[in-house]
């Protein structure tokens, strides 16, 4: 009888956190399809503790920046090597790494979201093309990434998904006193545009965001809410935040511009499984927006007024406002389910290890 293969998986990010999933207050997307990957019978897998090597700190921190400035630390980097010693294939949720041309034995799937626009031909570069020929696949969240990175290995574009039991599209629980929008969020996101439009709105604004972004003369209608540590939900919990999503009238998604730029993804996957219309600066690489999915519309890069003139568009249309929601509801059960994004995962993996 032939051995099993063995998978290790690399997600840094959840370690703590698993606990939290398994009691609903954390969302489940973020696994990225770790809990069936585990029970899965056509291998065994373990999910590789980087954290807990013993490093001094101070050690850490120069190696960090000096060698893995674009890699999750060298914590990751050496327990995902050691890992490659005895594993068949590495399945990193935290993109490729600084060691990965040196896996003599295991198969190593990444997660990219974008091309890296600083790459070198330094060793310890995570994108250099002798880290990324390394590679026996590469999973990508955008078409646009599966094009940039198909010239190293085989290449998988599967869209994300979202937890539509903790975000269920439900009524909100108590009705808010006065109709209010919400933005949240601290990556690629361009506050400075969307505040100046916020003046002109009769409404509150709610911002879930980063202190530094917040000017010192903030618009009276804005209330602003620090989620300067990470992990952002210290600032708001996910049940308070699902309640807001709940209460408001729209989510407001500020971006940059960035033609490459994946940011706000995962904000508008819970607005649009929370029934509410999305309001999305036109930018980024992602396979759906708003407008053309008829559940809310986009606002050109630095344009203050389109942002005044949206928001206040939907106050004076309450019915659109409604079948925004709606259709953005349907297309989250239609296309973005863990269940699917699990099975695509799941056979995309099973293609490595076989071939």
């Amino acid at each position: 009888m032939a051995a099993s293969k063995k998978l290790s998986l690399i997600h840094p990010y959840i370690e703590d956190r698993r606990k939290e999933i398994d009691k609903g207050l954390y969302p489940r997307q973020h696994l990225w399809g770790l809990e069936k990957i585990e029970c899965n019978k056509s291998w065994t897998s373990k999910v590789v503790e980087t954290q807990k090597i013993p490093f001094p700190d101070l050690l850490e921190r120069i190696l960090n920046k000096l060698l893995f400035r674009q890699s999750p630390g060298v914590k990751t980097e050496i327990a995902t090597w050691r890992a490659s010693k005895s594993s068949d294939l590495i399945y990193s949720v935290c993109g490729p790494l600084s060691l990965s041309r040196f896996y003599k034995r295991a198969k190593l799937v990444s997660w990219v979201f974008r091309k890296n626009q600083r790459s070198t031909k330094q060793t310890f570069d995570p994108y250099s093309s002798k880290n990324l020929d390394a590679h026996s696949g590469f999973l990508c969240l955008t078409p646009l990434a599966q094009r940039s990175f198909s010239k190293h290995s085989i290449t998988k574009f599967l869209p994300w998904c979202i937890d539509l039991e903790m975000f269920d599209g439900k009524p909100p629980k108590n009705k808010p006193a006065a109709p209010f929008f919400l933005a949240t969020g601290k990556t690629g996101r361009d506050y400075k545009t969307f505040l100046d439009g916020c003046i002109g709105v009769n409404a509150e604004i709610r911002i879930i965001g980063p202190s530094e972004f917040k000017p010192l003369n903030c618009p009276s209608n804005v209330k602003w809410i620090d989620s300067s540590q990470d992990p952002p939900d210290r600032a708001i919990d996910y049940p308070t935040l699902k309640e807001w999503y709940a209460q408001c009238t729209a989510v407001r998604i500020p971006l940059t511009g960035d033609t490459e730029d994946t940011c706000g993804y995962t904000n508008m996957l819970e607005a649009i499984a929370m029934r509410k219309p999305v309001l999305m600066t036109r930018s980024g690489c992602l396979h759906i927006d708003p407008e053309s999915c008829k559940f809310g519309k986009l606002i050109k890069p630095q344009d203050s007024k389109g942002w005044t003139f949206a928001m206040n568009f939907l106050l004076q249309n309450q019915e659109l406002v409604r079948s925004y929601g709606e259709t953005g509801r349907r297309l989250a059960e239609k296309e973005f389910t863990i269940e699917r994004f699990n099975q695509d995962l799941l056979l995309f993996l099973q293609q490595i290890l076989t071939d």
